[in-house]
Protein backbone atom coordinates (compact mmCIF):
# COMPACT_ATOMS: atom_id res chain seq x y z
CA UNK A 1 0.00 0.00 0.00
CA UNK A 2 1.33 3.43 -0.92
CA UNK A 3 2.14 5.60 2.12
CA UNK A 4 1.94 9.25 1.10
CA UNK A 5 2.31 12.57 2.95
CA UNK A 6 -1.40 12.81 3.74
CA UNK A 7 -1.27 9.55 5.68
CA UNK A 8 1.71 10.81 7.66
CA UNK A 9 -0.54 13.63 8.80
CA UNK A 10 -3.18 11.12 9.89
CA UNK A 11 -0.67 9.24 12.02
CA UNK A 12 0.49 12.41 13.72
CA UNK A 13 -3.05 13.61 14.31
CA UNK A 14 -3.90 10.45 16.20
CA UNK A 15 -0.72 10.67 18.23
CA UNK A 16 -1.88 14.14 19.16
CA UNK A 17 -5.34 13.01 20.16
CA UNK A 18 -4.05 10.37 22.49
CA UNK A 19 -1.40 12.42 24.24
CA UNK A 20 -3.67 15.38 24.76
CA UNK A 21 -6.43 13.16 26.11
CA UNK A 22 -4.33 12.44 29.18
CA UNK A 23 -3.78 16.06 30.08
CA UNK A 24 -7.11 17.89 29.74
CA UNK A 25 -10.41 17.84 31.57
CA UNK A 26 -13.70 17.71 29.70
CA UNK A 27 -15.29 21.09 28.97
CA UNK A 28 -18.37 22.72 30.39
CA UNK A 29 -20.25 22.34 27.16
CA UNK A 30 -23.38 24.20 26.07
CA UNK A 31 -26.63 22.76 27.33
CA UNK A 32 -27.79 20.87 24.25
CA UNK A 33 -30.57 19.04 26.07
CA UNK A 34 -31.55 18.16 29.62
CA UNK A 35 -29.61 14.91 29.26
CA UNK A 36 -26.39 16.58 28.09
CA UNK A 37 -24.75 17.10 31.55
CA UNK A 38 -25.26 13.41 32.32
CA UNK A 39 -23.83 12.36 28.97
CA UNK A 40 -20.81 14.60 29.43
CA UNK A 41 -20.13 13.21 32.91
CA UNK A 42 -20.37 9.64 31.62
CA UNK A 43 -17.86 10.28 28.85
CA UNK A 44 -15.54 11.94 31.34
CA UNK A 45 -15.66 8.86 33.57
CA UNK A 46 -14.40 6.52 30.87
CA UNK A 47 -11.14 4.76 31.72
CA UNK A 48 -9.94 2.04 29.35
CA UNK A 49 -11.30 1.97 25.82
CA UNK A 50 -10.69 0.71 22.32
CA UNK A 51 -11.92 2.04 18.98
CA UNK A 52 -11.77 0.12 15.71
CA UNK A 53 -12.49 1.67 12.35
CA UNK A 54 -11.15 3.44 9.28
CA UNK A 55 -9.39 6.77 8.99
CA UNK A 56 -9.32 8.70 5.71
CA UNK A 57 -7.91 11.99 4.49
CA UNK A 58 -8.44 14.15 1.43
CA UNK A 59 -6.22 17.07 0.49
CA UNK A 60 -5.53 18.63 -2.92
CA UNK A 61 -3.99 16.01 -5.22
CA UNK A 62 -3.72 13.42 -2.46
CA UNK A 63 -5.81 11.14 -0.26
CA UNK A 64 -6.21 7.65 1.15
CA UNK A 65 -7.32 5.58 4.11
CA UNK A 66 -6.13 3.02 6.66
CA UNK A 67 -7.78 0.64 9.09
CA UNK A 68 -6.91 1.28 12.71
CA UNK A 69 -7.22 -0.25 16.17
CA UNK A 70 -6.73 2.30 18.93
CA UNK A 71 -6.27 1.01 22.51
CA UNK A 72 -6.30 3.60 25.30
CA UNK A 73 -5.32 3.18 28.94
CA UNK A 74 -5.38 5.96 31.56
CA UNK A 75 -1.65 6.66 31.12
CA UNK A 76 -0.58 5.04 27.84
CA UNK A 77 -1.85 3.90 24.47
CA UNK A 78 -1.13 1.76 21.42
CA UNK A 79 -2.42 2.05 17.85
CA UNK A 80 -2.03 -0.40 14.99
CA UNK A 81 -2.58 0.77 11.42
CA UNK A 82 -3.17 -1.85 8.74
CA UNK A 83 -3.68 -1.84 4.99
CA UNK A 84 -5.26 -4.33 2.58
CA UNK A 85 -5.33 -7.98 3.69
CA UNK A 86 -4.29 -7.00 7.21
CA UNK A 87 -0.86 -5.76 6.13
CA UNK A 88 0.82 -3.97 9.03
CA UNK A 89 1.75 -0.42 8.04
CA UNK A 90 2.89 1.11 11.31
CA UNK A 91 2.48 1.15 15.06
CA UNK A 92 2.25 3.99 17.56
CA UNK A 93 2.93 3.73 21.29
CA UNK A 94 2.95 6.50 23.84
CA UNK A 95 2.95 7.54 27.44
CA UNK A 96 3.15 10.86 29.25
CA UNK A 97 6.15 12.79 27.93
CA UNK A 98 7.05 10.43 25.09
CA UNK A 99 5.52 9.15 21.89
CA UNK A 100 7.06 6.83 19.30
CA UNK A 101 6.00 6.09 15.73
CA UNK A 102 7.39 2.89 14.17
CA UNK A 103 7.27 1.72 10.55
CA UNK A 104 8.72 -1.47 9.06
CA UNK A 105 12.16 -0.77 7.61
CA UNK A 106 12.44 2.75 9.05
CA UNK A 107 13.99 4.23 12.17
CA UNK A 108 11.46 5.10 14.91
CA UNK A 109 10.43 8.73 15.31
CA UNK A 110 10.28 9.88 18.92
CA UNK A 111 9.35 13.20 20.50
CA UNK A 112 8.27 14.56 23.86
CA UNK A 113 5.05 16.06 22.52
CA UNK A 114 2.66 15.47 19.65
CA UNK A 115 2.85 19.13 18.61
CA UNK A 116 6.60 18.76 18.14
CA UNK A 117 6.14 15.72 15.90
CA UNK A 118 3.58 17.48 13.74
CA UNK A 119 5.70 20.61 13.26
CA UNK A 120 8.82 18.55 12.57
CA UNK A 121 7.23 16.30 9.96
CA UNK A 122 4.66 18.52 8.26
CA UNK A 123 5.40 22.11 9.21
CA UNK A 124 1.72 22.53 10.07
CA UNK A 125 0.08 23.77 13.26
CA UNK A 126 -2.76 21.45 14.28
CA UNK A 127 -5.32 22.17 17.08
CA UNK A 128 -4.23 19.17 19.10
CA UNK A 129 -6.16 19.82 22.32
CA UNK A 130 -9.36 20.59 20.41
CA UNK A 131 -9.19 17.41 18.33
CA UNK A 132 -9.02 15.41 21.54
CA UNK A 133 -12.50 16.58 22.48
CA UNK A 134 -14.04 16.50 19.01
CA UNK A 135 -13.28 12.81 18.53
CA UNK A 136 -15.33 12.04 21.66
CA UNK A 137 -18.27 14.14 20.57
CA UNK A 138 -17.52 17.14 22.80
CA UNK A 139 -16.72 20.80 22.11
CA UNK A 140 -13.25 21.94 23.17
CA UNK A 141 -13.19 24.14 26.28
CA UNK A 142 -10.34 26.44 25.21
CA UNK A 143 -11.69 27.64 21.84
CA UNK A 144 -14.59 29.89 20.92
CA UNK A 145 -17.56 28.12 19.36
CA UNK A 146 -18.47 29.94 16.13
CA UNK A 147 -21.23 27.54 15.06
CA UNK A 148 -23.14 24.91 16.97
CA UNK A 149 -26.11 22.75 16.00
CA UNK A 150 -27.50 19.77 17.94
CA UNK A 151 -28.95 16.69 16.27
CA UNK A 152 -32.38 15.20 16.95
CA UNK A 153 -31.04 13.25 19.94
CA UNK A 154 -29.63 16.32 21.68
CA UNK A 155 -26.02 15.46 20.87
CA UNK A 156 -23.65 17.50 18.72
CA UNK A 157 -24.54 17.49 15.04
CA UNK A 158 -22.30 20.31 13.79
CA UNK A 159 -19.55 22.26 15.48
CA UNK A 160 -17.12 24.96 14.35
CA UNK A 161 -14.06 25.99 16.34
CA UNK A 162 -10.76 27.59 15.25
CA UNK A 163 -11.90 27.54 11.63
CA UNK A 164 -12.55 23.77 11.66
CA UNK A 165 -16.00 22.45 10.80
CA UNK A 166 -16.76 19.17 12.56
CA UNK A 167 -19.80 17.16 11.49
CA UNK A 168 -21.14 14.07 13.26
CA UNK A 169 -22.94 11.80 10.82
CA UNK A 170 -24.04 9.21 13.33
CA UNK A 171 -23.64 7.93 16.87
CA UNK A 172 -23.33 4.35 18.12
CA UNK A 173 -24.95 2.84 21.22
CA UNK A 174 -22.05 1.56 23.31
CA UNK A 175 -22.09 -0.44 26.54
CA UNK A 176 -19.85 0.99 29.27
CA UNK A 177 -20.22 -1.03 32.45
CA UNK A 178 -23.86 -0.72 33.47
CA UNK A 179 -24.43 2.31 31.25
CA UNK A 180 -25.16 2.73 27.54
CA UNK A 181 -23.48 5.71 25.90
CA UNK A 182 -23.91 7.40 22.53
CA UNK A 183 -20.40 7.64 21.05
CA UNK A 184 -19.44 9.04 17.62
CA UNK A 185 -19.63 6.57 14.75
CA UNK A 186 -18.73 8.94 11.91
CA UNK A 187 -16.84 12.22 12.21
CA UNK A 188 -15.83 14.60 9.43
CA UNK A 189 -13.44 17.47 10.19
CA UNK A 190 -12.79 20.10 7.51
CA UNK A 191 -10.36 23.02 7.43
CA UNK A 192 -9.90 24.96 4.18
CA UNK A 193 -8.96 22.29 1.60
CA UNK A 194 -8.28 19.51 4.12
CA UNK A 195 -10.88 16.87 4.97
CA UNK A 196 -10.48 14.13 7.60
CA UNK A 197 -13.02 11.33 7.98
CA UNK A 198 -13.13 8.83 10.84
CA UNK A 199 -15.59 5.93 10.71
CA UNK A 200 -15.65 3.95 13.94
CA UNK A 201 -17.16 0.50 13.61
CA UNK A 202 -16.80 -0.52 17.25
CA UNK A 203 -16.16 1.02 20.65
CA UNK A 204 -15.16 -1.03 23.68
CA UNK A 205 -14.82 0.75 27.01
CA UNK A 206 -14.57 0.43 30.75
CA UNK A 207 -15.41 3.11 33.33
CA UNK A 208 -12.52 4.51 35.36
CA UNK A 209 -12.01 2.78 38.72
Amino acid sequence: MKVFPALLLLRLLFISLLLSGCAHKLPKAPLISEDWPKHQAQVEALGKWQATGKLGVKVPNDGGSMTLRWQQQPNDFAIDFTGPFGQNILGIAGKAGEVTLSEPGKAPITAKTAEELIRRNTGWTIPVAQLTFWVRGLPAPTAKITHFAPNAQGLIGELEQLGWKVTYGEYLSVNAGTETLAMPGRITAEFKDMRLTLVIREWQMEPAL
